[in-house]
């Protein structure tokens, strides 16, 4: 089949290819904003589930520090614990004076019950020796 062209024809084959990429223009047009609908779509999604697990790392976190600041409080001060130190060391000393004293008072008791003895075994021994002579 032969056709001629002419200006008419020309015309409108040319319409009609204008037309076709303009349907392909919008069709293409639609898959993008469809795409970057749907891709929007998703980004915020993501981000509403970023901001959740952000959300509960901080809660995780303010847990933590209320612990901590908690477990702080019940913690002893250092001007307690000085206080606390002196007065253990204070009473040890006193303790340690008061065994000091009361073992010096023992070992004079049993240094005194030695010269006793040793008092009376010398008595002892010189009248046996007086009564050994005197009896003939």
């Amino acid at each position: 089949m032969h056709t001629e062209w002419t200006l008419s024809t020309l015309h409108e084959h040319l319409g009609q290819i204008l037309h076709e990429r303009d349907q392909r223009y919008e069709q293409r047009f639609a898959d993008l904003e469809k795409s970057l609908t749907v891709a929007l779509a998703a980004s915020e999604k993501a981000i509403l589930k970023a901001e959740s697990a952000t959300e509960r790392r901080f809660d995780a976190v303010n847990e933590f520090r209320a612990t901590l600041s908690d477990q702080a409080q019940q913690f002893v001060t250092r001007a307690e614990n000085n206080a606390v130190n002196l007065r253990t060391t204070e009473r040890l000393d006193e303790i340690t004076g008061r065994v000091t004293r009361s073992e010096g008072r023992g070992a004079g008791l049993n240094a005194g019950w030695v010269y006793l003895l040793a008092g009376v075994a010398a008595l002892g021994t010189i009248v046996s020796i007086y009564l050994a002579l005197a009896t003939p």
